[in-house]
């Protein structure tokens, strides 16, 4: 990999964009971090409690699907305090390598995951998610998301609940930070990456309340398809998607368009 003479912005929610961070400037690039997202454990009451619940009957599951890090981060936490021994016989299932490695760190060792791809449709075509007939499915998950993966279990016969753990917000003062960002003084190729449709919002929320439309005429990296329609019809102009929003393919599209000439 070659990425001298890009100037690269990571949009990834603060602590997230080391390893991407550091990949790019040993390539030669210049990187630069604005936190576009932040995530925030749920602490009120009824969203404590219906955590709890869910905790609880943990064992009646034998099925439980990690929608992302965070999820495992959090239900990690809570499933310590009350299961110092996990159920036996339950099938765990993640979406994403990233996702599923954690998993298995946290000691959730029966790990199934999409092989390749980072999103619902990959983890439903697993053999294990076919036939579904009666049994209970537990999603953890952040507050609100696609209904893709759910709907899917339940038409297959699954019996499907949600814990949700956290909720995606857009950081305080993004507007001022951004106004003031490096990245848009830096000479050379500005590149943008964005990881998630809600990190894209904020960043083109952030983007008009500091007045640098012209920002929306960065070349913008979207780790999928859905994302990419998402940013064109926001406004920006040139936008690229990547497979997933894995560190692999994401790089992936940044090589293919550091060989590609303005």
């Amino acid at each position: 990999m070659n990425f001298t003479g890009l100037n690269v912005l990571l949009c990834r929610p603060l602590h997230a964009g080391g390893s991407l961070q550091q990949t790019i400037e040993s390539a030669g690039g210049q990187c630069f971090h604005e936190p576009c997202m932040q995530i925030v454990g749920l602490d009120e009451p009824q969203a404590v409690a219906a955590i709890k619940s869910r905790i609880l009957d943990f064992d009646h599951y034998p099925y439980v699907i990690f929608i992302s890090q965070n999820a495992v981060k959090y239900a990690g936490s809570w499933i310590d305090q009350y299961w110092p021994q996990l159920p036996m016989g339950q099938r765990y299932l993640a979406i994403g390598t990233a996702t599923a490695e954690a998993a298995a760190n946290m000691g959730f060792a029966e790990m199934s995951q999409a092989q390749g791809a980072m999103d619902s449709e990959a983890l439903l075509a697993l053999p294990i998610l076919q036939e579904l007939r009666n049994k209970k499915v537990l999603i953890f998950r952040g507050q609100g998301g696609r209904e893709t993966l759910a709907q899917a279990l339940r038409q297959r016969g699954a019996t499907v609940d949600y814990c949700e753990l956290y909720r995606r917000a857009c950081p305080e003062g993004l507007a001022e930070r951004l106004s003031v960002s490096p990245f848009a003084k830096a000479s050379g190729r500005k590149i943008v990456m964005v990881h998630s449709g809600e990190s894209l919002e904020n960043l083109h929320r952030g983007i008009h309340e500091a007045g640098l439309v012209s920002w929306q005429d960065y070349e913008l990296i979207c780790p999928s398809q859905r994302v990419a329609e998402l940013a064109r019809g926001l406004g920006f102009n040139t936008v690229y998607p990547a497979r997933n929003a894995g560190e692999a393919a994401m790089l992936r599209a940044l090589q293919q368009l550091a060989a590609t000439p303005t």
